[in-house]
C-alpha cells in the first residue's frame, strides 16, 4: 500500500488548509446504534478425505432442496412456516434429506424465504434456480445443538470432529456457524454477538475527508494519498494463460476440471489481496478519525463502464467504505456518505466554482491562488460538506440496510455494514 503525502506549494503557504475536529458520539447513541450488531469470524478447516465428501454431499442435498422450494414458491403461494411442514413430508420419502442435520434444512428454506422477501423489498433481483457450482454453504443455526467448539475442533451435527485453524481468539459466544466451500478450500464463519466490552475506543476527534479515485484510491482533506494497487494488471499474465489453458480443453473432460480450478485460484488471490488492502486501509482511517466522509458514488454503475471497470474493482470502493464504516461504528466514530456534486469543480479555499476537465489533474484558482491535487481539494470540499450534514444527523450509523426477518417480515435498521 503506497501512502504519499502532499504537502502545500510555498506559493499558496498563506491559504488556510480545512482542519477540523469534532467532539466524540454521546455514549448513548452509540450504544443504541451498535449493541445488537454481530461479527463473523472466519476460519480455515482442514476437513479429512471423508469429511470433504459429506460436506460436498450435504451441499448438493441442500441446493436441490433449494430449488424444490424455489419451484414450488413459483407455481403456488406458499410461506415460510407452509414450507417448513412440507420439509417433514418430503424427509420421510428422501434417503439424501434424512442424511443431512434437521436444522441445515429449516435454514435451507429460510433462505428461500429471505431471497422473496429481499426482493419483494426492491433490496435484489428475483430469486433465481442454482446451478451446480452456484451453491457453496450450509449453516448450522444454533449453537450447542447442531455444533459446539473447542480448542481445535468444531463438532458439526451429522458430520462429526472437523479440525479448524484458529489464528485469532473469539470474543463472545458463537451464534451460527455456516460451512463455506471456497473452490478447493473448506472455511467455518461463526457468528458472534459483539460485545460492548471487546470495542476500541476512537478519541482523537479528527474528521476527514475522503475522495475516491482511480489513479490513487483515496486522497484525504489533509493531502495524503494512497495508490491504486491494481491487482488485476499484476495478475493479467496469469489470468489468461490459465483462461487459454481453459478454452483448449474439452467440455466435460478432466483436465477441463482442472483448468477450471487453476484459473479460479488465480482470480481467488486477486480477491483477497482486494479484502487485504481494504481491511488493513480501512483500519487505518478508523483508528485516526472519529468522523470520516464519503462521496456517495454510484459504484454498481460505474462499473458498467469498460474502461474503467477493472481500475474501479481493483480499487474496492464499496468494500473499502462497508468496512471503514463498521470499523470506525464499533469504535464509537461516524461515517457519513455525501453527495458528490461539484466536489471537483468548487475551490475548497475561496468557494467559488472553477471548472475543469478530467484531463485536468491540478486544480488552479485563479481568485485566491490556490493550487493543488484536484482530488486533494475535492477531498476538502467532501469533507466541508460533511461536518454540516453531521450537525444534523442525529444518528451515528449512516448507512442503512433492510433487515429481513425469519418471519417474512422486513424492519429498517441502521447497521454498520451495508
Amino acid at each position: 500500500m503506497t501512502v504519499s503525502r502532499n504537502p502545500p506549494p510555498e506559493s499558496y503557504s498563506s491559504v488556510p488548509i480545512l482542519k477540523s475536529r469534532i467532539a466524540p458520539l454521546r455514549p448513548e447513541i452509540v450504544g443504541k446504534a451498535v449493541s445488537q450488531g454481530m461479527l463473523t469470524y472466519k476460519f480455515r478447516l482442514c476437513p479429512t478425505n471423508q469429511q470433504e465428501r459429506l460436506f460436498d454431499r450435504t451441499i448438493e442435498t441442500c441446493r436441490r432442496l433449494y430449488n424444490s422450494m424455489l419451484s414450488e414458491r413459483i407455481d403456488k403461494p406458499v410461506g415460510y412456516f407452509e414450507q417448513q411442514k412440507h420439509l417433514v413430508e418430503l424427509k420421510k420419502d428422501n434417503k439424501y434429506l434424512r442424511e443431512v442435520h434437521s436444522q441445515i434444512l429449516q435454514d435451507v428454506v429460510l433462505r428461500v424465504d429471505k431471497a422473496f422477501q429481499r426482493y419483494f423489498k426492491g433490496i435484489s433481483n428475483h430469486p433465481r434456480f442454482k446451478r451446480t457450482g452456484r451453491y457453496n454453504s450450509f449453516t448450522y443455526p444454533q449453537y450447542g445443538k447442531s455444533f459446539k467448539l473447542d480448542e481445535c475442533h468444531i463438532k458439526l451435527g451429522r458430520i462429526g470432529r472437523v479440525k479448524v485453524i484458529l489464528h485469532r481468539e473469539i470474543v463472545g459466544e458463537a451464534k451460527t456457524a455456516t460451512i463455506i466451500k471456497d473452490i478447493d478450500q473448506w472455511y467455518v464463519a461463526l457468528t458472534v454477538r459483539d460485545s460492548p466490552t471487546a470495542r476500541k475506543t476512537t478519541s482523537t476527534g479528527n474528521a476527514v475527508g475522503i475522495d475516491l479515485g482511480v489513479s490513487s484510491v483515496i486522497a484525504l482533506s489533509d493531502g495524503t494519498t494512497v495508490a491504486n494497487p491494481r491487482f488485476t494488471e499484476e495478475a493479467g499474465s496469469r489470468i489468461r494463460s490459465a483462461q487459454k489453458k481453459l478454452s483448449r480443453t474439452q467440455v466435460g473432460s478432466h483436465r477441463r476440471r482442472k483448468a477450471q480450478i487453476a484459473l479460479a485460484r488465480a482470480w481467488r488471490k486477486v480477491r483477497r489481496q482486494r479484502d487485504d488492502f481494504a481491511h488493513k486501509l480501512s483500519n487505518q482511517l478508523a483508528r485516526n478519525n472519529s468522523l470520516i466522509v464519503f462521496e456517495d458514488l454510484p459504484v454498481t454503475r460505474m462499473v458498467h463502464n469498460h474502461s474503467l471497470a477493472s481500475a474501479i474493482m481493483d480499487s474496492a470502493w464499496g468494500k473499502l467504505r462497508q468496512m471503514t464504516a463498521y470499523k470506525a461504528e464499533r469504535r464509537g466514530g461516524r461515517t457519513i456518505l455525501v453527495n458528490p456534486s461539484g466536489t471537483s469543480q468548487k475551490c475548497s479555499g475561496c468557494g467559488r466554482e472553477i471548472p475543469k476537465d478530467l484531463g485536468e489533474r491540478t486544480h488552479r484558482c485563479h481568485f485566491c491562488g490556490l493550487v493543488l491535487n484536484r482530488d486533494v481539494n475535492a477531498a476538502r470540499n467532501i469533507l466541508a460538506v460533511g461536518l454540516v450534514q453531521a450537525l444534523a444527523e442525529t444518528e451515528p450509523l449512516l448507512v442503512h440496510r433492510t433487515r429481513i426477518s425469519k418471519f417474512s417480515r422486513g424492519s429498517e435498521k441502521p447497521l454498520a455494514l451495508c
